[in-house]
């Protein structure tokens, strides 16, 4: 009696322990989704110590139904390891999991893992239909939008795994009981989405943005010579990293791909600026003013349109201004008209052209203001309306731009202004340098060079017959000292920049649109300006012959007016050439050309009329006054 006893006390002991190890084998996280009484976790926790002691007692049945040994050793610190690691594959994709159990309520039970993953990507490609409704500062400002454009998806398939574990590395009776307690109480896993920020973001980017109430700055008005200050207003913004952040954190934990209402963090924008700082901008800081009294009608029109896009700006401390960001495009749609540019060593036309004298002039009343210059670029050439590093060029094509911060502890504000052909910069703030101390900029030519040679460039978007000029430039390097006085006496003397001008020879464009003649494409390929204009010429007497229908003597007589004609162009053109190479500004140039082309058309019409007798009654039909208006 007493042998046959200890058997079946062992017994019941090991098919205890088994029916524990049944339950360690799953993971920890699903035993508060089984819904299981109060006994039975009870006596899960009294065994506990006695089943993590004992041998796992698999059956050969058992290795065979889990198939390898390290699916027999299936413990809880497994499974949290495996939880931890994110897994993207599967460890076991042939075990079966267990009847009852789910994973976000989606029955699994009975299927192997790789189908209950293969049933879950199915199931979970419906989440991306889910309305995720983001709400602003108040509740009435809302944007809905399909989870699919948060970048939501499946990979861990963790879950799984832990799933299959449950039941496995136990004998037959443990995993008896374990089933029938599964079937009877269910058992849950939780398989977490993942949503991608950048998806996020761009959601609140492109889709949020009517949330957003920007802050509008403090600012100045000036007329008749006093200012008006405008109080400031506080805006809301959405805090991007925080609400990107608690998107992402209710799409990844613990969501069943129903419809979520999110409200954004949001924060108040507050606006720069007081009453109180801007009511000291009072004094004049820097002024500067240059001409352009030689400009044409569209040279103007683009000065005057850029300094009205910069007049007004108040810049606070610690801001930089950008001249390029504030008046560009370069476009006829932004105000601009085709004038003169510098490109490389020609002048060409474009929209914007001459702007460069209103970041310069700007540029002269900053550094008197000394603010702090953070980039200054001079001209390819040098320019006639400033000493040499005086200027400030810019360019929307290669992104050159005269950019400054206010490096006080003030507002400033720019006025600038037009008047006649003359434009001016003013900058105001409050003035705290001592008022015997005074400053002055001064231009220093370090060395020049002269141009050699002529060029020829050519325009395949101008006929054939069109040509313009471009006069010789001085190479030129210079440098730009900054002097401070006090009460009249020098107190120190610097280099405040330093620029370099390239030489460019006298030039000339031609069209090429067309029918190039054999004696301009040689002309071209000589770059000789002479045997482009010849070229040009005997190209339009030909071309006036034929349309007039004239007979050889008219013919004759025609090319000695237009000999007058060619030779009074060259004369002007040289004459303007000269007169810009010494200084002068266009109006000066242009009369200049004029009493060449005149004085050149007198000549050679006393020339023709003496060396061919009568020819010079035909030829004295071409008076000094239309030979210089053909120059021109």
């Amino acid at each position: 009696m007493h042998k046959t006893a200890v058997p079946v006390t062992l017994s019941i002991l090991s098919a205890a322990m088994a029916v524990t190890a049944a339950f360690s084998a799953c993971p920890a996280k699903a035993y508060a989704a089984v819904g299981t009484d109060s006994s039975s976790t009870a006596e899960s926790s009294d065994m506990e110590d006695t089943a993590n002691t004992a041998g796992t007692g698999s059956s050969a049945s058992d290795a065979a139904d889990t198939g390898t040994a390290a699916d027999s050793a299936g413990s809880p610190a497994d499974s949290s390891d495996t939880a931890d690691s994110a897994a993207t594959a599967l460890l076991h994709p042939t075990r079966m999991i267990m009847n009852g159990i789910t994973i976000n309520g989606i029955d699994v039970g009975g299927m192997t893992e790789e189908e209950a993953a293969s049933k879950l990507r199915s199931a979970f490609a419906d989440y991306g239909n889910a309305t995720i409704t983001l709400e602003g500062q108040d509740s009435s400002e809302t944007v809905s939008v399909p989870a699919s454009r948060f970048g939501v998806g499946w990979t861990d398939v963790s879950a799984v795994d832990e799933a299959g574990a449950c039941g496995h590395g136990t004998n037959i009776i443990a995993r008896y009981k374990s089933e029938k307690d599964i079937q009877q109480n269910g058992m849950n896993f939780t398989a977490n989405m993942t949503a991608d920020e950048g998806d996020i973001l761009d959601v609140l980017e492109n889709d949020c943005s009517s949330f957003e109430q920007e802050a509008v700055d403090a600012s100045l008005t000036r007329e008749n010579g006093s200012f008006t200050v405008s109080p400031g207003q506080s805006g809301v913004v959405i805090d991007h990293d925080s609400s990107a952040s608690k998107i992402k954190s209710v799409l990844e934990d613990g969501w069943t791909g129903g419809n979520e209402i999110i409200a954004l963090d949001m924060e108040v924008s507050e606006p720069n600026g007081t009453a109180e700082e801007l009511e000291q901008v009072k004094d004049l800081l820097g002024t500067f003013t240059t001409s352009y009294s030689s400009s044409g009608e569209a040279r103007c029109q683009n000065i005057a349109n850029a300094c009205g896009m910069i007049n007004g700006t108040v810049v606070y401390p610690g801001q930089q201004f950008s001249v390029l960001q504030t008046i560009t495009p370069f476009t006829e749609e932004n105000g601009y008209a085709l004038a003169g540019s510098y490109f490389g060593q020609q002048v060409v036309e474009s929209f914007g052209g001459g702007i460069c004298q209103v970041s310069t002039t700007l540029y002269n009343a900053v550094i008197r203001a000394e603010l702090q210059v953070d980039e200054r670029h001079n001209h390819s050439l040098i320019v006639s309306y400033v000493d040499p590093s005086d200027d400030a060029a810019i360019a929307e094509s290669s992104g050159l731009d005269f950019r400054f911060t206010n490096n006080l502890e003030i507002p400033i504000y720019i006025e600038g202004s037009i008047s006649g052909k003359s434009i001016t910069f003013n900058i105001y703030g409050h003035e705290t340098r001592d008022p015997g101390r005074t400053l002055a900029f001064e231009s220093e030519t370090i060395e020049t060079t002269d141009p050699e040679g002529e060029a020829v460039y050519t325009d395949n978007t101008q006929q054939v017959g069109y040509i313009s000029y471009t006069a010789a430039h001085q190479g030129v390097k210079a440098r730009l000292w900054k002097v401070v006085y006090q009460d009249g006496v020098e107190q120190s003397r610097e280099v405040f920049n330093n620029s370099t001008y390239n030489a460019a020879p006298k030039s000339c464009t031609v069209g090429t649109l067309g029918t190039v003649t054999a004696n301009l494409q040689a002309a071209i390929d000589s770059q000789s300006i002479e045997g482009c204009e010849a070229a040009i010429a005997t190209l339009a007497q030909d071309q006036a012959a034929e349309a007039a229908g004239l007979t050889p003597q008219q013919q004759a007589a025609q090319a000695q007016i237009d000999e007058i004609q060619q030779i009074a162009t060259q004369a002007a053109n040289d004459a303007y050439a000269q007169a810009i190479a010494n200084g002068a500004d266009e109006a000066t140039a242009l009369a200049a050309a004029q009493t060449a082309s005149e004085q050149a058309a007198a000549a050679a019409q006393a020339q023709i009329a003496a060396s061919a007798g009568t020819a010079g009654d035909a030829a004295g039909t071409a008076d000094g006054t239309e030979a210089s208006d053909a120059a021109q």
